[in-house]
């Protein structure tokens, strides 16, 4: 099983209580449920374990993580669709990006909705520069017009499309690697 913990860690969080912030609600874990909240935090991890897989279940029923059975690329891909990913608040010391990981910050940062990792995959697949008439308030419509044609609108068609996309590896890699290196959260 390979999952990812969802939520921001409250500030008044102990190493006995984790508590943990989704949307309006603070959750607060202990023990073994804590734990593997704690390790999925900033990456995906896969175990067999029984125990772990049913503390995984529970996090899954109160919305703090995301899980697959299968622990391939696709499975990665499957995960980060069910998240929503989030410019985190970062220190003035930030790691050095890759290209995609800028481009991917840059529509996080800059795009006011909140993109899904199939709509990032359909603006690097496309090759959309982020631009300022994509971006802010006032463009959101040109935003939603670019990703959504004929094509992509209906029910989870995009998702679907994208799960197929060359640079999904890619662009997965490239938010697991801006969630590693805490630049974004998942929600």
């Amino acid at each position: 099983m390979l999952y990812l913990s969802k939520g921001v860690l409250c500030k008044n969080s102990t190493t006995d209580e984790v508590r943990v912030a989704r949307g309006n609600t603070v959750i607060t874990l202990t023990g073994l449920e804590a734990e593997i909240w704690l390790g999925g935090r900033f990456n995906m991890v896969s175990t067999d374990d029984k125990e772990k897989c049913n503390a995984i279940h529970s996090l899954y029923d109160m919305g703090l993580a995301e899980y697959e059975d299968a622990t391939d690329e696709s499975a990665q891909y499957h995960i980060l669709t069910r998240c929503i990913c989030c410019p985190a608040k970062t220190s003035l010391i930030k790691k050095p990006l890759s290209k995609c990981e800028r481009i991917v910050m840059i529509w996080l940062d800059n795009a006011v909705l909140r993109l899904s990792t199939a709509e990032l995959m359909y603006l690097v697949e496309n090759k959309v520069k982020p631009t300022d008439n994509l971006f802010y308030e006032e463009n959101a419509q040109a935003l939603v017009e670019t990703i959504y044609t004929k094509d992509t609108i209906f029910d989870n068609i995009l998702e679907n499309q994208m799960g197929n996309a060359k640079c999904r590896n890619e662009v997965v890699y490239a938010l697991l690697l801006l969630l590693s290196k805490k630049r974004i959260v998942m929600l």
